[in-house]
């Protein structure tokens, strides 16, 4: 068959999904499309091995479709924040290599946010990054007409900052990372690409064949009738072709940790390869590494300890509230970085650090912790 497509909703929403797993729904090289779905704010700080561009994709619910976005960009090293975006719904924004970014970043006491039963919302997000690290690209500052105050510069050399609103912008190319762009059409009449591409349907007609978030697969040289799409992107390599798509359309890919409610707790207060963790009440505990400490959200460090056995082989560098992070950048040579921002840290070999990771996760996650929603 020449032309497959799924549905990004469908994939972000069936069962035994897990919130802010970053899942790869189309390759290009080492450039990537993801999808996240998330009804809580992110759970730490992230450093990316490239460029990132992010986009919350149209739902259909009102409620999650009109919600006000916010994201910080952050220094790496301090933790200041550098700069902020106030985004919504089509607006593309860029994470900048180097910096850390923060969506829905809470404020002490960083309380979980517990919806009534059976009002549970859901929003999925679209990331165009890359799988290996990768170069930034230019010094550009981009941002559409009328939106100069929803990308707000804090610092006196503010990262790279883009916002980029889909759904008015003309037709060009919006994103490039490594040989690969993300190019915005609007009403095409056909869409063809001789390295194969993938198209992203933003917006359709009521009737059409395609709808809202549909991902398309485009084998090289073929041509797509494309009536009834009103906006599209289309992601498309320089000189590497396209590649079928990955398993993530069919199945769902694979937890190497059983979730929390799988599993069997762990005691307090924990030890292990220099890091230690004490639990001073319900909500936080003490993680104590050298001579150096911080008290960490319990709710929050678990669900960030989860996310980084999900993102195996690569993630590059997390921080979750209090400081504490993860850093596999340089694993290849120079092992696992866990630390406290400011403070002491360790180095560990991979598996020695993945074992520790989950290890810590079992013993610090409060009572009724679950990662699977029920309501």
């Amino acid at each position: 068959m020449s032309v497959v497509r799924t549905n990004l909703l469908d994939l972000a929403s069936r069962p035994g999904r897990f919130e802010h797993h970053l899942t790869v729904v189309a390759r290009i090289g080492d450039a990537q499309l993801e999808i996240a779905t998330a009804s809580e704010p992110l759970y730490f700080a992230h450093v990316n091995v490239s460029d990132e561009y992010a986009m919350a994709l149209p739902t259909g619910d009102p409620l999650v479709d009109g919600f006000p976005l916010r994201t910080f960009l952050s220094d790496a090293a301090t933790g200041e924040d550098l700069a902020r975006y106030n985004h919504r719904v089509g607006d593309l924004v860029l994470h900048p290599l180097g910096a850390m970014h923060w969506p829905g970043k809470l404020r002490p006491p960083y309380a979980p946010i517990v919806p009534p039963p059976g009002m549970r919302r859901c929003g999925t997000s679209l990331v165009f990054c890359a799988g290996a690290p990768t170069s930034a690209g230019d010094e550009t500052r981009a941002v559409s007409a009328g939106r100069d105050a929803d990308a707000k510069p804090y610092a006196a050399t503010p990262p790279r900052l883009a916002l980029l609103d889909a759904f008015h912008e003309d037709p060009r190319t919006l994103a490039r990372v490594g040989d690969a762009t993300l190019r915005l059409v609007v009403r095409p009449s056909t869409l063809a690409a001789s390295r194969g591409a993938y198209v992203v349907v933003l917006a359709a007609e009521t009737g059409a064949t395609y709808r809202a978030c549909d991902l398309i697969h485009l084998l090289p040289g073929v041509s797509l009738d494309a009536s009834g799409i009103d906006r599209a992107l289309v992601l498309e390599g320089d000189t590497v072709a396209a590649s079928p798509p990955p398993d993530s359309w069919t199945g769902l890919p694979d937890s190497l940790v059983a979730p929390f409610e799988s599993g069997r707790r762990q005691p307090l207060p924990f030890s292990r390869a220099g890091l230690a963790a004490v639990e001073p009440d319900a909500t936080e505990v003490t993680i104590r590494i050298g001579a150096s400490s911080a008290r960490v959200p319990r709710y929050w460090l678990a669900r960030t300890l989860f996310r980084i056995t999900l993102h195996r082989p690569l993630l590059g560098y997390v921080e979750t509230y209090g400081g504490f992070f993860f850093d596999d950048r340089r694993q290849a040579t120079d092992g696992i970085v866990l630390g406290l921002r400011g403070g002491d840290r360790i180095t560990l070999p991979a598996p020695e650090a993945l074992s520790l990771v989950e290890a810590l996760y079992r013993s610090v996650a409060p009572d009724s912790y679950a990662e699977h929603f029920t309501d």
